[in-house]
């Protein structure tokens, strides 16, 4: 399956008045290059005991290379993409039959709260296809630490760092077996750092 990722910005929030964006809620087309060199730097064997250091934030990752590292692996990662595009469509759709369907918008609000579901459908499905590449990515990652009995992680205290670690954290909690995890922020030679340390490790 030919998948295309980009960036097309924070959920959108949509009326028979306008479009609006929620920019708390970033797509997760950003975090991609994170993810990528997260698991391009912990992605081999480890010998017991042993630190390894990795730079990484200081030049982004192409998004594709994500595809690529997943797929170096047994995944459903295009099973995936096309269920959600599927629901994606399907809701669309859904939205699209509410409106006609709403007594309580004239034929006008109707009209524009269609063309604006329509003008949203590839920014929807796009969005819809990010999302599901970067839960691939973070199901992977976790699955990394948990197979190379990887005890923490330290990176810059960055908010996307950040956002992918409590992704990962999740993950590794829901797995079977659960790994339980807890992350700290401290300072340490003079920066912030953030790190997820797996608890039981030695």
């Amino acid at each position: 399956m030919d998948i295309t990722l980009k960036y097309v910005g924070p959920k959108a929030l949509y009326s028979a008045h306008g479009i609006s964006f929620d920019n708390a809620k970033e797509d997760k087309f950003v975090y991609l290059s994170i993810l990528a060199e997260l698991i391009e730097a912990l992605d081999h064997d480890y010998i017991d005991d042993k630190r390894y250091v990795v730079d990484v934030g200081n030049t982004p990752l192409d998004q594709t290379i994500l595809l690529e590292l997943i797929r170096k692996r047994p995944s459903n990662l295009d099973e995936q993409i096309e269920y959600w595009i599927a629901k994606t469509t399907e809701e669309i759709d859904d939205d699209i039959k509410r409106a006609h369907d709403n007594h309580l918008l004239t034929s006008e609000e109707k009209e524009a709260l269609t063309k604006n579901l329509e003008i949203l459908r590839p920014y929807r499905i796009q969005r819809s296809i990010n999302k599901s590449v970067y839960y691939a990515g973070v199901k992977l990652l976790a699955s990394i630490i948990k197979q190379g009995a990887i005890q923490y992680i330290v990176t810059p205290m960055y908010p996307k760092f950040l956002h992918v670690l409590h992704s990962v954290q999740g993950t590794l909690r829901a797995i079977h077996p659960p790994v339980d995890s807890k992350i700290d922020i401290y300072e340490e030679q003079g920066h912030l750092v953030v790190e997820l340390k797996v608890l039981g490790s030695r």
